[in-house]
């Protein structure tokens, strides 16, 4: 693991002294960001950076001192000397630096971290600063999704949301407590993956780049002799294997990114061909124009993708640098991937996707409760919640009303929240209302999904996501052949104007109001304009799920 932390660790758990170095507040220009760290040993800098040149050289010469003396503290260093100055830094900034000289007092914690890291859960590192100058240090460790559990008795309960604010934005935050304790909040994520298909020369100068640029890098070739570690001394993981096959079983996250740089023809179609689909920020492709027109021609022929998710594929790879040889088509590759991975750290592209399942109708025109019906290998009810899970959504509300029991027991071991909507006669705006008074604050945008359409797959609404985050409107609507259907998803700006609807609106309203901040995502499926209520409903859609099988 790349992670600072986890060297630290390995430092610590040889009992050999160091020092951690974290810069806590930049103003103005900086070399680096708030929760840069560096490890300082007797020898010097260990690991990390604090950005190099004269700060970094400062913080190991204050690092040294603090070791001798075991005292920890908190110094600000001007960076404002004059261009005439040799020794001076003339960046126009400042920044305030925390030296801790006995790390080993937070190793408990540091453990915490690293257990949680490898385990791909994302936390925030919470540390207690008390004093001005000489200082004392107390930290804290809460992973992602459990913090508030685990802190609901403890002095960090009030600062919550400021947690999950800094998890959102992926930002640290330090907070002046009183005038003599201050706490920092650093958010601490795993390594974004990079996954190559395909070990050749190409793989190979992938694998050395994407290593220094701090990715986790799998390499997957069915060919030994080119997938050892010999071959590719910088790769983390190598997988020997049929591309296609282990392209489909290996992990994806909304943090992976996939490469496929593979010999030839057939085995760029068969890897391609497994990504589509996946809820994966970046998949590129190598290969002439010429190739990529015949592969998506294919490929939608043969119904395997629609336009919008090879839409998705950066095809050809890499940016357009000129490129000629394999170390400059590798770097071009990598600066795409720098590219699109600090364009997702954004705030929008970070942001909080909440659902809201709309469950609590009375099922009137099929006269029995249709949410229950069988549907696959599951029920109705039970499709639309696994689609919603595979997807990039992260949190699901569930609606309740009619038969609110029965189906709440239906869907009880999926990771959904449930609302019982005391006025689901009313209609379907109270049901959106009652999911909408459980959002959270941090929600940045909102889908609305129908019950009753287990046909959407987890593409359509990865695609919804998807087009929200890429686009300038805040109301995405998915889209068929110029007519409009479901879902829709909405940004957090238009939740109060929804909760203040009344009983004669709908989300149509919405739609009419703000015409020019609606982007449509033609879907190429008649399925987001169909929904099941009657019994031939249901039969017809039956037809199509066996005819796709």
């Amino acid at each position: 693991m790349k992670n600072i932390f986890h060297i630290l660790l390995a430092e610590l758990e040889e009992n050999r002294p160091t020092a951690l170095a974290t810069i806590l507040v930049t103003k103005g220009s900086v070399p680096q960001v708030p929760g840069a760290s560096a490890i300082f040993s007797a020898r010097g800098l260990l690991a990390g950076t604090l950005g190099g040149g004269i700060l970094e050289g400062n913080a190991t010469r204050r690092a040294r001192k603090i070791s001798e003396t075991g005292s920890s503290a908190v110094y600000s260093f001007d960076l404002n000397a004059d261009f005439s100055s040799e020794e001076g830094a003339i960046c126009g900034g400042t920044a305030i630096m925390l030296l801790d000289a006995n790390p080993e007092r937070s190793k408990d914690v540091f453990s915490e971290l690293d257990k949680s890291i490898q385990n791909n859960k994302p936390g925030i590192l919470a540390t207690f600063i008390t004093g001005q100058n000489e200082v004392k240090i107390e930290r804290h460790w809460f992973e992602q999704g459990i913090q508030k559990e685990k802190h609901t008795d403890y002095k960090l309960k009030s600062y919550t949301c400021e947690m999950a604010t800094c998890l959102e934005k992926r930002d640290c935050l330090y907070l002046k407590i009183s005038d003599t304790i201050s706490l920092f909040l650093q958010p601490v994520y795993p390594l974004s993956k990079l996954i190559i298909a395909g070990a050749g020369h190409i793989g190979r100068a992938l694998s050395h780049m994407a290593n220094l640029l701090d990715f986790e890098v799998t390499v997957i070739d069915d060919r030994p002799e080119y997938a050892n570690q010999e071959n590719l001394p910088d790769a983390d993981y190598i997988i020997v294997n049929s591309i296609g096959k282990a392209l489909r079983e290996v992990p994806k996250t909304s943090d992976t990114y996939l490469i496929i740089v593979t010999r030839g023809h057939n085995d760029d179609a068969e890897a391609a061909r497994a990504c589509i689909g996946s809820n994966v920020p970046y998949i590129g492709m190598i290969g002439s124009k010429k190739k990529i027109q015949l592969m998506r021609e294919n490929f939608i022929s043969l119904g395997w993708a629609t336009a919008f998710q090879l839409d998705q594929i950066h095809a050809p790879v890499g940016l357009e640098i000129g490129s000629k040889t394999v170390q400059e088509i590798a770097l071009s590759i990598c600066a795409q991937l720098i590219q699109i991975r600090n364009e997702k750290k954004g705030s929008k592209n970070n942001g909080h996707i909440t659902a809201i399942i709309l469950a609590a109708g009375e099922s009137r025109r099929m006269g029995k409760p249709k949410l229950l019906l069988p549907f696959g290998d599951t029920s109705i009810i039970e499709k639309v919640v696994s689609h919603a899970a595979r997807s990039p959504i992260d949190k699901i509300i569930v609606v309740l009303g009619s038969n609110n029991e029965a189906i709440s027991q239906q869907i009880q071991d999926y990771p959904v929240e449930t609302v019982y909507n005391k006025a689901y006669k009313e209609g379907m705006l109270s049901s959106v209302q009652s999911g909408l008074r459980t959002v959270q604050d941090i929600t940045d945008a909102v889908m609305v999904l129908l019950a009753d359409q287990p046909m959407i797959s987890d593409t359509v609404l990865n695609g919804m996501v998807e087009t929200y985050k890429k686009s300038d409107k805040e109301i995405i609507v998915a889209s068929h052949m110029g007519k409009r259907g479901h879902p829709i998803l909405f940004g957090h700006k238009y939740l109060n104007e929804v909760m203040k609807f009344n009983k004669e609106n709908s989300l149509k309203d919405l739609l009419h109001k703000y015409p020019d901040d609606i982007e449509e995502m033609n879907t190429g499926s008649s399925e987001i304009l169909r929904d099941i209520d009657t019994e031939k409903d249901y039969k017809e859609e039956l037809k199509h799920q066996n005819n796709h099988d």
